[in-house]
C-alpha cells in the first residue's frame, strides 16, 4: 500500500495557487498518487483565486506572486463565509511573511522544499481544522517572538524615566506629528513642546526624534501594551 495514501478518511479538495506553472505541475503529480487528496483547480495569481467561485477545503497559496500576492489573496479569501483553509507555500525559510500571512489567517506556512509526505500530511491536518508550520518556520516565530519581548522590555525600560507628561509627547513624536500638530493635541503651547522635547532628547540620550518613534514602536505605544505604564511624576 502506497505509505502516502490514508484509506477511510474523507476526501480532501484542494486548490493550488502559485505562479510558478512547474510548482503546480508538481503538485499536482503528488496529489495525483494519494488517495484522499484532489485537486480541484489550479491558479497562477491571486486574482484569479479570489475571482474563483468554489476552491475547496483547503488552497495552498504562494506567498509571493505578481498582482495581488499571497497574503493579500488569503485575506480576502478568509474573510468569507466558510472560507477554505490556507496554506502559505514559500521557497524561503527565513520568510519576513510568517507572521502577516497568519495574522491574514492563513492556517499554516511550508516550504516548497519539504518532503512529499510532509505536504500531504499537512494537507490533511489543514483540512481536519489544525494549525500546521513546517519545523524551520516554527523556529522562526519563537525567535521572532522572543526578540519582540526582548525590544519591547528594553524599549520600556528606557521610556520608564518619563513623566506622563513627556509620554504623551513621545506617543505624537511616535506618530510623526509635528511640534505644532502636537501642541495642538495636547493643548499646550508650541514652546512648552519643544521644552520637553528637549528633556526627552536628554533623558533617551538621543537627538534623533526617529529614535523616539522607534522606542514607542517597539515598547507597544500607544495602546499596545496596556501593561506599560511608566511612574507618574
Amino acid at each position: 500500500m502506497d505509505t502516502m495514501t490514508s484509506p477511510g478518511t474523507a476526501p480532501v479538495t484542494v486548490t493550488i495557487v502559485d505562479d510558478d506553472p512547474y510548482v503546480r505541475a508538481a503538485l499536482e503529480a503528488l496529489f495525483a498518487a494519494v488517495d484522499d487528496v484532489t485537486v480541484t483547480a489550479g491558479y497562477s495569481s491571486g486574482e484569479d483565486a479570489v475571482a474563483a467561485s468554489s476552491l475547496g477545503d483547503v488552497v495552498l497559496m504562494d506567498v509571493r506572486m505578481p498582482g495581488i500576492g499571497g497574503i493579500a489573496a488569503t485575506e480576502v479569501l478568509t474573510s468569507r463565509d466558510n472560507p477554505p483553509r490556507v496554506l502559505m507555500l514559500t521557497t524561503f525559510d527565513l520568510d519576513s511573511e510568517v507572521a502577516q500571512s497568519l495574522r491574514a489567517g492563513a492556517v499554516g506556512y511550508l516550504l516548497k522544499g519539504d518532503p512529499p509526505q510532509s505536504v500531504v500530511g499537512a494537507v490533511r491536518r489543514a483540512a481536519a481544522g489544525q494549525t500546521v508550520l513546517a519545523p524551520a518556520v516554527t523556529r522562526q516565530l519563537v525567535e521572532m517572538v522572543a526578540d519582540s519581548a526582548r525590544r519591547s522590555g528594553e524599549a520600556q525600560q528606557r521610556l520608564s524615566p518619563l513623566t506622563d507628561r513627556e509620554l504623551a509627547i513621545a506617543r505624537c513624536i511616535g506618530e510623526g506629528l509635528s511640534n505644532a500638530e502636537i501642541a495642538g493635541r495636547l493643548f499646550i503651547s508650541v514652546p512648552t513642546v519643544k521644552t520637553h522635547v528637549s528633556t526627552i532628547f536628554r533623558k533617551l540620550s538621543t537627538d534623533s526624534r526617529l529614535q523616539i518613534a522607534l522606542l514607542v514602536r517597539d515598547a507597544g505605544l500607544p495602546g499596545h501594551n496596556p501593561r506599560f505604564s511608566p511612574p507618574e511624576r
